[in-house]
């Protein structure tokens, strides 16, 4: 048997937006009023390696609170089951009066990511960006099986012994807010991969570290210099799967009997794809951005994001489309800029 061809498969549809739908997302005065979206992406571990002060979170949140983006899509490992001061079972943390004592992975959670959420909207009230929490394999409160659902948690009041599952989320909602009434939610728990809708914009987003599980096994000759990447994330694409490799890397848990789960649903605008491997944002078969933000933290320092700023289209275009009742197809690589930054 002689092979021919190559036949890589084809992408899924990409989806199309009323005109009149794009016009009210981005001039509308409550949507975008003619400013550009503003996302900011970042990956786990959010703390170094040689202890549990998660430092580098503390400063990225601090960056955002003084930018204000208006989407933070943030993937696990939220509490590292790799971290070397986690692997004994039962963690020791500093409290507030400076003594040792025992934390559940919960605990951990709560202090270091809810609390410093709560802090901040408590101290700016004004703050209107929403948080998007992917889970990864890797922490060490949730079950290690690729596709995971959402967090989970318990909504129980607060008190200086926290419940097993309590991640102290609900804190968050509340924080700042002087009433109750039509409050949007500040906190989006998503499952392990999913596919978000932000205005127009379809965001594709799998913690798995997929792209270093393919370049493991792939082979490739001759591709023309700073491709590789491109290369690799276009399978995900052209596959129309969050997780394209099979048999799966070695030490990858996957639920086989939940395949269907990470199946793409449809081409998606931005494909989030956070990994070891070095961090890019490139455009992937013409209408895709492909963005690794790196993680981060690397060892004992700080590691990398990425922010993304999508600029609306131009109102002329907008308004001649209504018009024709025209619909169009979001053109994000003609208006985006993606920059990997280091905390």
């Amino acid at each position: 048997m002689q092979a021919t061809r190559l036949i890589e498969g084809a992408p899924p549809p990409s989806e199309k937006h009323r005109a009149r739908d794009l016009l009210d997302y981005h001039y509308g005065a409550e949507k975008q009023d003619g400013k550009p979206l503003s996302i900011v992406t970042l990956c786990g571990p959010y703390t170094t390696k040689d202890n549990l002060n998660y430092d580098p979170l503390q400063d990225i949140i601090y960056k955002i609170s003084t930018d204000k983006p208006d989407v933070v899509i943030m993937c696990g490992p939220f509490v590292d089951g790799r971290q070397p001061l986690l692997q004994g079972g039962e963690p020791t943390i500093i409290d507030e009066n400076g003594n040792e004592k025992k934390s559940t992975y919960e605990e951990i959670f709560c202090q270091n990511v809810s609390l410093l959420l709560e802090e901040m909207y408590a101290n700016d009230p004004t703050v209107k960006t929403q948080f998007v929490l992917v889970p990864s394999v890797e922490d060490a409160f949730v079950d290690s099986v690729y596709p995971q659902p959402p967090f989970v948690e318990n909504t129980m009041k607060r008190n200086h012994n926290h419940e097993f599952g309590d991640l102290g989320l609900h804190y968050v909602e509340g924080a700042g807010r002087e009433t109750e009434k039509k409050r949007s939610n500040r906190v989006h728990c998503v499952s392990n991969p999913c596919t978000l809708k932000i205005n127009e914009l379809t965001i594709g987003v799998t913690s798995s570290d997929v792209l270093f599980h393919i370049s493991s096994d792939e082979c490739n000759a001759n591709l023309p210099p700073g491709t590789r990447m491109t290369r690799i994330a276009q399978h995900l694409i052209q596959q129309r799967s969050y997780y394209p490799l099979f048999p799966a890397a070695k030490g990858a848990s996957l639920d086989l009997g939940k395949a269907n789960q990470w199946e793409m649903p449809c081409q998606p605008d931005i494909l989030i794809v956070p990994s070891k491997l070095a961090s890019f944002a490139k455009p992937v078969l013409d209408r895709t951005i492909v963005v690794n933000p790196g993680e981060l933290t690397k060892n004992t320092s700080g590691g990398t994001y990425a922010t993304i700023d999508v600029h609306p289209m131009k109102r002329e275009t907008l308004e001649d489309a209504v018009e024709a009742d025209m619909e169009m197809l979001s053109g994000i690589q003609d208006r985006v800029r993606v920059d990997i930054k280091r905390i």
